[in-house]
Parts: C-alpha cells; sequence; structure tokens
C-alpha cells in the first residue's frame, strides 16, 4: 500500500470523526431542552449539509472543489457521506431509545475507521468486494470495544450489535454504510430489547461532572 493512501485514508477518517460531534450535540440539546428540539437541530444540520452540497455540485467553486480530495470517487459527482450520517442520527434517534442510537452510531464511526486503517497497512486477503480479513477483524473488535465502554451492563447485546455492524460493513458496497451500519443495527438492538423486555440504563451523565 502507498503512504500517500494511508495518510489520505487517515485524514479522511479524522474528518469522520467529527461525526461524533453530532452525538454530542444532540446530548447538550436533549439535556437543556428536549428530544423534539434536538431532533430539530439536527434536521437544521442536516439542511445545511444539502445547501453546501448543492452549491458543490452544481457549481463546482474552487472553494468546495478544495474539499473533494476527502471525497471518494463516487462521492466527487454524488451527495457526500456527511449527509447520510447525518442522516442516519436523525432516524436513530427518533427511532430508538438513546443508548442503542448511541451505540450503533459509535460503531459506525469506529468500527469504519479501523477497518479502515488496519485493512490499509495490513490488510492483503479479500473477503469481500474491497474488503479484508485483517480490515473486517479490526472493525469487529473495536465495535465491541467502544460497545462495552458505553454499555458494560449489557455486553451480550453489544456483542450482538457489533457482529451486525461489522457484518452490514462488510457487505455494503454500492450504498453508503454511515447510513446501512447505524439503522440495521440499532433495529436489531431496538428489537431485541422490546422482545426480550431488556432494561437499559437511565440517561445520566452527572458522573461526567459536565451537568
Amino acid at each position: 500500500m502507498h503512504k500517500s493512501s494511508f495518510i489520505w485514508e487517515l485524514l479522511r477518517k479524522t474528518v469522520h470523526l467529527s461525526g461524533l460531534l453530532i452525538v454530542v450535540g444532540y446530548t447538550l440539546i436533549l439535556h437543556f431542552f428536549n428530544d423534539r428540539v434536538a431532533i430539530l437541530a439536527m434536521t437544521a444540520l442536516l439542511l445545511v449539509l444539502l445547501e453546501i452540497e448543492y452549491v458543490r455540485l452544481e457549481y463546482r467553486s474552487r472553494f468546495t472543489a478544495f474539499f473533494d480530495s476527502l471525497f471518494r470517487k463516487r462521492e466527487k459527482d454524488n451527495v457526500s457521506s456527511a449527509v447520510f450520517l447525518v442522516a442516519s442520527c436523525i432516524i436513530a434517534f427518533a427511532a430508538f431509545d438513546y443508548w442503542i442510537a448511541v451505540v450503533a452510531l459509535f460503531m459506525t464511526v469506529f468500527g469504519d475507521l479501523f477497518a479502515a486503517l488496519f485493512g490499509k497497512a495490513f490488510g492483503k486477503t479479500i473477503i469481500y468486494n474491497t474488503k479484508t480479513y485483517v480490515g473486517t477483524i479490526a472493525g469487529l473488535l473495536a465495535n465491541v470495544g467502544v460497545g462495552i465502554l458505553i454499555l458494560p451492563e449489557v455486553i451480550w447485546l453489544v456483542v450482538v450489535m457489533a457482529v451486525v455492524a461489522s457484518f452490514t460493513e462488510l457487505v455494503t458496497n454500492k450504498m453508503d454504510d454511515n447510513l446501512t451500519v447505524p439503522l440495521f443495527t440499532g433495529f436489531a438492538a431496538q428489537m431485541l430489547v422490546y422482545f426480550l423486555q431488556i432494561d437499559l440504563p437511565s440517561i445520566d451523565f452527572t458522573y461526567l461532572g459536565l451537568f
């Protein structure tokens, strides 16, 4: 693998991590206001991104063209992953329990990050499409790790979510995994919570000393 390719992937994923700020923003608004206001705020963000994408795709200004280097080839003339990520955040927080949505979204970001970087750096054997064994395993372990950190009370549920997230990431090719991974992962977990009547922790951030 070329060093420049790895650096490009690292830079792209670093920018991708900014998606976690959406979760933080939603949480803050949820705490100080309510879930309806928080969803409305994320919808406003989505509209802003759509306006930016409109300018980028329709007018190809020099300013927006500068950021094309961060896009994959298929994104340069199509809607970027950022739009799908914000859309999936809106759906996840609207449809799933708070902790299910958070874990699903964190798995989307960190699973994809570790899968891409380890796959680029060490992956040689392809398992499906362009995905490697090394990348897939790295993504799975990252999913389990981040899930346990957020939701240690139900580790078995975290493991199920990690498997669903990694499998969805593996088989997603032409569609955007920022949409498919969190929604399939969250939906699977939410169904288990409903049918097995699992009690999830309450939303309490006082231990962080933030509120």
